[in-house]
């Protein structure tokens, strides 16, 4: 990705526009400038949409983890409603899956039908709070699409005035 020009346009130092190098920035047009500052806005905005749509895709693949989680302990259940872990074969990197995302489980136990209804009750608030954090996630990246779209009509609207007046220019030079 290029590098973004505004930090050299836009000097914050108060040095008189002379960067780092020792060196003036180009002397862009009102032009060239609403259009740099869009462009860096909207280039913005997509990265943190970018981001939070790689984190919301990552929960989301959590929570279908625990759904097939759960399914397994469902068909792992006996008749009686006891579960026996023992029977699932739960390879170490699931066991260590599922305590990060806040599920204790003890692999070599057995549990009983009300031991067994608590662990599931655990698995189902931790995917109620996973998708509490999705809609929250989702509703930032409306936000920031919603964003993007005015930066686009921002652009629009100071584009467009300054294309009408060199138009204008144009005709009343040919004198028309």
């Amino acid at each position: 990705m290029a590098q973004d020009p505004i930090p050299a346009i836009i000097n914050p130092e108060g040095n008189g526009g002379v960067n780092n190098n020792g060196n003036r920035p180009p002397n862009y047009g009102l032009e060239t400038l609403a259009f740099l500052v869009c462009k860096s806005r909207v280039a913005a905005l997509e990265a943190s949409v970018r981001t939070e749509l790689k984190a919301l895709k990552e929960r989301q693949g959590n929570v279908k983890y625990l759904h097939h989680f759960m399914k397994a302990i469902n068909q792992a259940s006996t008749a009686d409603g006891r579960l026996d872990l023992n029977s699932m074969q739960l390879q170490p990197e699931m066991i260590q899956k599922l305590r990060d995302l806040g599920i204790e489980i003890d692999p070599n136990k057995n549990y009983t039908k009300e031991e067994k209804d608590r662990l599931m009750e655990n698995i189902r608030m931790t995917i109620e709070d996973l998708n509490i954090e999705n809609d929250m996630q989702l509703q930032t990246i409306s936000r920031l699409t919603n964003e993007r779209y005015e930066s686009f009509q921002l652009a629009r609207s100071i584009m467009k005035p300054l294309h009408d007046d060199k138009l204008n220019k144009a005709r009343a030079i040919a004198g028309k």
